[in-house]
């Protein structure tokens, strides 16, 4: 090809592309391909996660729709409809095309969901039950027989426990007819409270747990603050004559609180009464530790003068708490760890007795102590709260290093405080001061099976450092066939192994039953309390009483 003919052909290229761009769109039907781009547009916005509001617009399909044509498109943005009277009239085939039309509103990405962060374990209080004994309620009792002072009963012993929410109620109703002397026994309902000892406990709430905690009745077990002056304390130490008291530990928003005990609502006397305002000052500081502290002030005294009704039916009262036996101390805890599997509580305490009694100065001045005065004790603890499997096992396990002076003894108001107190506060005009260990295991198992007990034993245990032990047990229906609920203590001890040897420094409770079917059974109840003497004294007497009727859990 030469160089004219490569002009030529070039220049015959050029007119033929000139006039394909001169012609009209309307020549060529299938020249518009915008929907093509529109619905690429439409998969990728998708994909950028942006809201879009999709428009049917019926247009004629020989109009050219222009990309560039800023008219146009700003005309299809619009959410409405384009009707089909403003589109001139045509023969040629009318096709759906669906656009995609953005809303005015400035559209938000999509933003994906938090996390919650996972709530933290609430902080329970090691002083807390760990599992309330017949939490449903329950339904014992039956035919029995007895004897009391040498005579013999038959008769009728119920104790029902309800619970209704946070209100629960336990009786014990014993009618129990004389074969010796053929008439009802009645001295349950005389002196004292009366026939106000029906009624076992009325309870409101759980201690620790919510704001209101009452309790009227049988108090046992109980430890005010962190256990300093009193702990395992009791009131009732006699079957017949049990004492009907009041506990109370009342708490708001877990930032102050104030938590009482009055042993005996007998109108005749003041007697133990117990007190302790607590706050936690930082409860609302944002360092999880800190915002656990808590301080408390304890206050105990007891000026008990009510007639103890002898079995000559004479009457005598206590000698050392005419001006009044007190106890003055404080404390404080923290919360060290909180986790679903194990907590770790930190407390230290102060306490110091004051027994204010010209008798007990004129003993102690008889006994060598001319220079006599009550003393004082401190102590520094940890306790463990350990749950496994899903709290299908859990354990608490308390150490505590006791320091005391002469004539002190820790936990001085404690189980074996109402059975002699006079007796009791004596025994401070011999104790030396010496240091000790005072250490408790309690655990639950599946909370049908729960095991607890407590040891306070001295460096060098002697008369004038005596120990104390505790145990508990609760079990229920154990292969549906077994119960078994038991308490035990002793104090004063000398020796470890008198530890549990029945004497007139023991106290037991203990019920077995036998389940034959899901409502009869068969059990034995043992006691091991204490009467008053016709000297003034106590001493201590056993209750065997088998029974024969129903055992039904609600």
């Amino acid at each position: 090809m030469n160089l004219r003919s490569a002009i030529l052909f070039i220049g015959f290229i050029g007119l033929f592309a000139l006039k394909g761009y001169s012609q009209d769109p309307k020549e060529d039907e299938y020249s518009d391909y915008s929907y093509l781009w529109a619905d690429e547009d439409d998969k990728k916005k998708k994909k950028k996660k942006k809201k879009k509001k999709d428009t049917v617009l019926t247009v004629q399909a020989d109009t050219v729709i222009n990309p560039s044509d800023s008219l146009l498109i700003d005309s299809l943005s619009q959410p409405s409809i384009v009707q089909p009277d403003t589109i001139p009239p045509d023969t040629t085939r009318q096709t759906e095309i669906e656009l995609p039309v953005e809303e005015e509103v400035k559209e938000e990405k999509e933003k994906k969901p938090k996390r919650e962060k996972a709530e933290r374990p609430p902080i329970s209080d090691f002083r807390e039950p760990m599992v309330l004994p017949n939490e449903d309620g329950s339904i014992n009792g039956g035919m029995t027989y007895t004897q009391i002072d040498g005579k013999d009963y038959v008769g009728l012993v119920l104790s029902p426990e309800f619970k209704l929410g946070k209100v629960g109620v336990g009786l014990n109703v014993p009618i129990l007819y004389g074969l010796d002397d053929k008439s009802i026994r009645t001295e349950i309902f005389e002196d004292g409270v009366g026939a106000a000892r029906l009624f076992r406990y009325v309870r409101y709430g759980k201690q620790k747990s919510d704001p209101v905690y009452v309790k009227a009745g049988e108090i046992s077990g109980l430890m005010l603050g962190y256990g300093g002056l009193m702990n395992n304390y009791t009131n009732s130490t006699s079957y017949e004559k049990s004492k009907v008291g009041i506990h109370t530990d009342f708490n708001y928003d877990r930032f102050i609180g104030l938590e009482m005990m009055y042993s005996d609502l007998n109108p005749q006397s003041f007697n133990l009464f117990a007190a302790r305002p607590y706050i936690r000052p930082l409860s609302s500081f944002p360092i999880n530790i800190l915002n656990t502290l808590e301080v408390g002030a304890s206050y105990v005294v007891d000026k008990d003068q009510t007639d103890i009704i002898t079995s000559d039916s004479t009457s005598t009262t206590y000698a050392f708490t005419k001006s009044g036996a007190k106890g003055m101390g404080f404390d404080m805890g923290i919360t060290l760890l909180s986790s679903p599997f194990i907590q770790i509580d930190m407390f230290a305490s102060y306490s110091r007795l004051n027994i204010q009694s010209d008798t007990l100065t004129e003993l102690a001045t008889a006994s060598g102590e001319s220079n006599f005065e009550t003393g004082s004790g401190a102590s520094v603890g940890v306790n463990f709260r350990m749950h496994f499997i899903a709290d299908v096992f859990s354990t608490d396990v308390r150490i505590e290093r006791l320091n005391n002076s002469d004539h002190y003894q820790p936990q001085f108001f404690n189980a074996t405080y109402e059975i002699n107190k006079d007796a009791r506060i004596a025994s401070l005009i011999g104790i030396e001061g010496k240091n000790g260990i005072y250490g408790s295991l309690r655990g639950h198992v599946l909370k049908k099976v729960s095991l607890g007990g407590s040891l306070m034993i001295p460096d060098d245990i002697s008369a004038s450092s005596p120990a104390f032990v505790e145990l508990t047990a609760d079990m229920e229906r154990l292969a549906d066939k077994f119960s078994f609920h038991g308490n035990y203590v002793k104090g004063d001890l000398d020796d470890l192994g008198d530890a549990f040897k029945l004497d007139e420094r023991s106290l037991a409770k203990m019920r077995f039953i036998y389940h034959m079917n899901k409502f009869l059974a068969t059990g034995v109840d043992y006691y091991w309390l204490f009467t008053p003497t016709a000297e003034g004294g106590f001493e201590a007497t056993k209750y065997v009483m088998p029974y024969f009727g129903v055992s039904i859990s609600l």
